[in-house]
């Protein structure tokens, strides 16, 4: 899970004056495995997301709009990585042309 929506989970937690004791106890669950999806160390499920959701009073709505934010911005950088990427490949290009270039002007040379 994003850390941004866990940082939300954990501070919507604290804002309602929840531990993760409290939460593990609601939820039915050891504390070790609260905190451990609390940490990003376990992985949520659709299922156990809206349970702490309803527990602590949070938006779904503004979970899932964080998490497009997220990929919409790793779309953004993706693009501008491969875009780099293939400015670099062109140069590197460019830099094997001139050696080749170079090394037949030494060879022409070393015939006279």
């Amino acid at each position: 899970m994003n850390k941004e929506i866990l940082l939300l989970i954990k501070n919507q937690r604290k804002a309602k004056g929840l531990s993760q004791i409290d939460m593990s106890r609601k939820m039915n669950i050891v504390l070790k495995t609260y905190q451990n999806i609390e940490s990003g160390a376990t992985r949520l499920d659709v299922d156990r997301l809206v349970q702490i959701a309803e527990l602590i009073d949070l938006d779904l709505g503004k979970i899932f709009k964080i998490h497009q934010e997220n990929s919409k911005q790793q779309d953004v950088e993706k693009e501008f990585y491969s875009r780099i990427l293939t400015e670099k490949e062109h140069y590197i290009a460019k830099l094997e042309d001139d050696i080749k270039f170079y090394q037949e002007i030494l060879r022409e040379n070393k015939a006279f």
